[in-house]
């Protein structure tokens, strides 16, 4: 189980748009095999930063998900909207155990 964070910042006047681009990300990602769940979180006191909770299966799934159509959509329509670089971090779960990340289906 690869678990990332990707924090993000974006510019407060593409706060909305920023949304509707990672949400339809979202909604894509969690179709893929690799991709046990993609979660979106937005900051309550700074609307303007995210994280997004993707936990992959494999090591691989990671690359694999770089390489869908709607991940390079996504990508290439936020970009002008980032205030910052955004940050990834690679944690590893200890609890709860994989089958407990699963989104019931």
């Amino acid at each position: 189980m690869i678990i990332v964070h990707v924090s993000v910042h974006v510019k407060p006047d593409c706060v909305e748009d920023f949304t509707t681009a990672t949400l339809e990300n979202a909604r894509n990602s969690v179709t893929e095999p690799g991709v046990v769940r993609f979660d979106v979180i937005q900051q309550d006191d700074d609307p303007t930063r995210f994280v997004l909770i993707e936990i992959y299966r494999t090591p691989s799934d990671p690359v694999s998900h770089k390489e869908t159509a709607h991940y390079a959509t996504w990508r290439d329509t936020v970009a002008p909207m980032m205030a910052d670089p955004r940050q990834g971090v690679k944690y590893h779960a200890l609890v709860p155990e994989d089958a407990k990340w699963e989104y019931p289906r």
